[in-house]
């Protein structure tokens, strides 16, 4: 994933806005504070600012003067008759002491009266910025603005018919996207779908009537906040397959955690190798990006020179754990001992049989068990019952077997694995074990 350029206004650089209004500094030093042009900061103020006091239609010739709090002259007019003061007097045009407050907020920056030192004595319109008001005002107009099709009319009949003749001839809408200038992505076309608000409904899709609605998360956002100023360029899926055809790789792994519980010390590192259905389990308390660099620094240890040809690459997801790729990649030395490569977000389709194991380790930690107090010996003992299983998928043989006659037995005891009885062989809940 490229790096984020972090330009989008948060409730944060609104905060610095005001207070940088505050200090009387220009748009251009502000501009250089938050990195974005000072045409954003301009845009931003005279936006979202908020009238705080309306001043008068017919302002009195007082009102616009800086000496009108302690103005206390009388008879400017020349009515020696009237025994009031001057000071808002509608009917004085002229007076020799009048000094104007020059005041243009309204047209030029900064926009706002944010610490002006005439606020208590103009009587124009006085604005305000304030931080909470702008970022409130900004979500709403961003969610107003994504609702409905932000389509004019020919092109939304172009859109629905292009879609209503291809889902006719049973086409997916993935294939009429590919074929056909649409402009919109898949989950948008699927979400005018879901929403009805085009002829084509979700029963006329093929499979869309046998899978089920997934659970809605509160908030919806899948990126960790450690992963937004990632680098992964080169390291994206489609540079793994690349990756994977230049250098004509069978053999690789799939990494992945398995589910635990907030609470839970210890969480379960599983490695899955697709090709052999060949499953290795790893327990880790309180993992991070300094656990997996230990992690693989240990299993290098254990197996020594034939570490590179067993880890020759890894495919994973974006886990924060994974962040520190390249001390995973590179030990102490300085040797590139594995590559790693990243999965698309929300992409499970990518990693699919670590994806598949992790189910059907279910079986043995149910969801919501704590796994603190499993050790890396039971651990192995069950990957070596998983591995021991005769399977449909890999021709009725069993991982181990396929893992011995690639690797060898050496290495398979090197991993501190056991070939398993087919009659011993148990895939019980931990609390058996």
């Amino acid at each position: 994933m490229g790096k984020n350029n972090n330009i989008q206004m948060d409730f944060s650089k609104r905060n610095i806005i005001k207070n940088c209004l505050i200090e009387r500094k220009t748009a251009t030093e502000i501009s250089e504070i938050l990195k974005v042009h000072k045409s954003t900061i301009s845009r931003e103020i005279k936006n979202y600012r908020y009238l705080s006091f309306k001043g008068d239609d017919k302002p009195s010739l007082c009102s616009n003067c800086q000496r009108n709090k302690t103005c206390v002259f009388h008879h400017r007019c020349g009515r020696s008759l009237c025994n009031s003061k001057c000071m808002g007097c509608k009917s004085l045009q002229i007076c020799d002491k009048y000094v104007e407050i020059k005041c243009n907020i309204e047209n030029r920056y900064p926009f706002v009266c944010n610490n002006c030192k005439f606020d208590k004595i103009c009587s124009r319109n006085h604005y305000l910025y304030d931080p909470k008001k702008a970022d409130e005002a900004a979500q709403a107009l961003r969610k107003e603005s994504r609702q409905g099709i932000n389509l004019s009319n020919e092109e939304y009949h172009f859109l629905n018919k292009t879609l209503k003749d291809g889902v006719e001839k049973g086409q997916s809408i993935y294939h009429i996207l590919k074929s056909t200038d649409i402009g919109k992505t898949l989950k948008t076309i699927y979400n005018y779908v879901n929403n009805g608000q085009l002829s084509i409904k979700p029963i006329d899709l093929p499979r869309a009537v046998t899978l089920k609605k997934r659970k809605s998360k509160i908030p919806n956002k899948y990126e960790y906040k450690e992963n937004r100023n990632i680098d992964r360029k080169h390291r994206m899926y489609c540079d793994w397959l690349v990756y994977q055809s230049k250098n004509r790789i069978i053999v690789y792994w799939q990494m992945d955690f398995l589910g635990a519980p907030k609470k839970s010390e210890q969480q379960i590192l599983t490695l899955v190798i697709p090709q052999f259905e060949f499953v290795y389990l790893i327990p880790l308390k309180y993992p991070d990006s300094q656990k997996m660099t230990e992690l693989f620094d240990s299993l290098e240890a254990m197996l020594g020179d034939d570490f590179s040809k067993v880890f020759e690459a890894i495919l994973t997801d974006r886990d924060c754990k994974f962040n520190d790729f390249n001390s995973i990649e590179i030990n102490d030395m300085g040797v590139v001992r594995t590559r790693v490569f990243f999965c698309d977000p929300t992409a499970s389709n990518e990693k699919p049989s670590v994806e598949n194991f992790n189910e059907q380790i279910r079986r043995i930690f149910k969801k919501g068990v704590l796994l603190s107090n499993i050790t890396f010996d039971q651990c192995n003992v069950i990957s070596s019952h998983l591995n021991s299983r005769f399977l449909n998928s890999i021709d009725g043989k069993r991982p181990c077997d396929l893992f011995i006659e690639y690797f060898g037995i050496e290495i398979f005891k090197k991993l501190n694995l056991q070939i398993i009885n087919p009659k011993d062989v148990q895939i019980l809940t931990f609390k058996k074990y």
